[in-house]
């Protein structure tokens, strides 16, 4: 079963995860949205190093391009969607701890909204 990938938008329609990406050269953006596509199709089988788990509900897309280590960091919300909450070039062993907390209070934001009617989520294809 297909999942879909969308972008975490805040109260005044801005994407910081679509801006962080849009942000990188061509080849390394060519290569996050590719493997954005890739856990759309198979999010069920992927392991490191393609994905890991975080903690409170949150998973790391794991891309490494020219030495970048680029990092998504989503969730799954709403049995078909993946919501891409933060984005960062990690340069350090972990996710550093306020970069999940930011992605955690984007999730909650991304949940409460919708819960009160103010997102509407696309059509699965």
């Amino acid at each position: 079963m297909r999942k879909k990938a969308i972008y975490y938008e805040d109260e005044r329609n801005i994407r910081p995860v679509e801006k962080f990406i849009n942000g990188l050269g061509s080849k390394t953006k060519a290569k996050v949205l590719a493997r954005v596509a890739f856990l759309e199709e198979h999010w069920q089988e992927l392991r490191r190093p393609y994905v890991d788990t975080l903690d409170e509900g949150l998973y790391e897309l794991r891309v490494i391009f020219s030495g970048n280590q680029v990092r998504v960091i989503y969730a799954y919300m709403f049995e078909d969607y993946i919501v891409l909450l933060h984005a960062i070039i990690k340069k350090t062993r972990e996710v550093p701890r306020e970069d999940m907390l930011k992605a955690k209070n984007r999730m909650d934001d991304f949940r409460v909204r919708y819960n009160h009617g103010k997102i509407k989520l696309p059509k699965m294809e």
